[in-house]
């Protein structure tokens, strides 16, 4: 038989569960890097977000540079089963430009996307040279003129600005890191011989 003092213990109780706060976690909604970098100038825009007024290389590393490798014409051969040497013109024109390549595989072509503030942006992307000369080729051998150009690289993240909020930011970083190969105007020309019958344009190919 419940007392007075027992059901006003238990309206007590009661009155304290009614009002025990209630915690909701809620997490901010964050657009992928394949996002951010489909927005940026050039990209080719993604529907879950808004195109970006730029993008931006932060936290920037500079690498080694490297050699780039390029084949320059046609290939011309001495390869008609004759027994003496023949005089070829080889070389021609090629176009060198700047590669973006992401430490991810986000499915994402770079080609066209703008993204300033390193060495890429002081400079133009693409740049075509050209050059030939007169050589003597004996009989089983083929040529092709070559091209090496020194070149600069930088790896970083990218700084996506937007004029309007994006899922409540105006400026989101990609995890990705990418990395931009630029090549230089420092450039050796050279005449890569080969075997008739083996890969011509294999950098490798010493036969």
């Amino acid at each position: 038989m419940f007392t007075l003092s027992s059901t006003l213990l238990i309206f007590v109780l009661l009155g304290h569960t009614l009002s025990a706060p209630t915690f909701l976690y809620i997490r901010d909604a964050q657009p992928s890097d394949n996002d951010l970098f489909a927005s940026c100038p050039g990209g080719p825009g993604s529907k879950n977000v808004e195109r970006a007024d730029k993008c931006t290389l932060i936290n920037i590393v500079n690498n080694p540079d490297t050699h780039l490798q390029y084949n320059v014409g046609n290939v011309q051969g001495n390869c008609e089963g004759g027994t003496n040497p023949v005089s070829l013109t080889v070389g021609g024109e090629s176009t060198t430009e700047t590669t973006t390549t992401a430490s991810a595989d986000l499915g994402i072509d770079f080609a066209g996307i703008s993204i300033g503030g390193g060495i890429e942006s002081e400079k133009s992307t693409s740049s075509t040279k050209s050059n030939s000369t007169s050589i003597t080729v004996n009989p089983g051998r083929q040529a092709v003129m070559t091209m090496s150009v020194l070149a600069h690289s930088q790896s970083g993240n990218v700084q996506v600005n937007y004029g309007d909020r994006v899922d409540g930011h105006f400026i989101w970083f990609t995890g990705t890191v990418i990395t931009q190969t630029i090549p230089t105007d420092e450039i050796t020309f050279d005449v890569h011989e080969t075997k008739c019958g083996t890969d011509p344009l294999d950098f490798t190919n010493t036969s």
